[in-house]
């Protein structure tokens, strides 16, 4: 399938690549994508779940891939466009205005270890994010119109003066991004374990149809929700649970793993100084 192109927030047309990040067994993660977000205008990443093994996938462009082939201990490779084709599909909404963050510092997310529960079932934990220069403007603006009701002599409740506290933390992050998260599952039972991989503040769901009205067929078709090809979009009616998220925020679900020795994952190609290009490594040690 050819490669796509995509529009980025300086208007520039530049060619999706698609990358596989394996890690090497020695793999240790040190926030290395905390370094690696803020340079990043829109990009998805995916975690797939296929055979008991999980795979790193990340939707990126020509300018901006060079970025991950850069870390420390990890093998990024160029794949082809994958192809993602699930019966059931949910995206995850927050719980509450997202000016109300849904963590206060960086946290490690427990995407991988939830994965590994999942035996001979093929799923999909799908982040898109695309930088948002008004994200920070957005969530002032929400505490400033909170605040005014203070002003106007109306009482503020105990739960919402915390709210207006730690919204304005939110608020002092360097980056914002405009961001879905789309689960893919085949059996739907997986769907309440893939809600752990996420924090709590953003686990609320809306089923996603996969079928469409046909004018020819005059009936209701298969149309199969296209994971490559999907890009995050406010809404144009402004909607308070779309993720408007921090890079503090988008940093604790997407975060590498901290450690793959007891993992399923696709690793990278060790090579020795000494003896040139060797086998790659199948599994970490269970």
């Amino acid at each position: 399938m050819p490669n796509l192109f995509v529009l980025d927030l300086n208007s520039k047309s530049t060619k999706t690549s698609w990358l596989e990040l394996r890690p090497y067994q020695s793999f240790q993660d040190d926030w290395h994508l905390k370094k690696i977000l803020p340079k990043v205008n829109d990009v998805a990443f995916f975690f797939y779940r296929k055979q008991d093994r999980t795979r790193i996938i990340i939707r990126t462009n020509d300018s901006e891939k060079s970025l991950f082939a850069k870390i420390d201990q990890i093998e990024a490779i160029e794949i082809p466009e994958p192809r993602f084709v699930f019966s059931h599909v949910k995206r995850l909404k927050l719980k509450r205005h997202y000016a109300v963050p849904i963590v206060l510092q960086e946290q490690r997310s427990q995407l991988y270890n939830v994965l590994e529960q999942i035996h001979k079932k093929e799923c999909l934990v799908a982040c898109y994010a695309k930088k948002d220069p008004y994200g920070a403007a957005s969530v002032w603006s929400w505490i400033s119109s909170k605040e005014s009701k203070s002003d106007q002599g109306k009482r503020i409740g105990p739960q919402l003066q915390n709210f207006i506290q730690i919204a304005k933390q939110k608020a002092k992050d360097a980056e914002f991004y405009q961001c879905e998260i789309i689960f893919g599952v085949q059996d739907k039972k997986n769907f309440d374990l893939l809600k752990m991989t996420v924090p709590e503040g953003i686990s609320r769901t809306k089923t996603i149809s996969q079928k469409k009205f046909s004018l020819r067929k005059r009936c209701n078709v298969q149309n199969k929700f296209s994971f490559t090809t999907f890009h995050p979009k406010k809404p144009i009616i402004s909607s308070k649970t779309f993720p408007i998220l921090s890079g503090t925020e988008l940093l604790s679900i997407v975060s590498l793993p901290e450690n793959v020795t007891r993992l399923r994952i696709s690793l990278g190609s060790y090579v020795p100084y000494s003896q040139g290009p060797q086998q790659s490594i199948k599994d970490a040690d269970i």
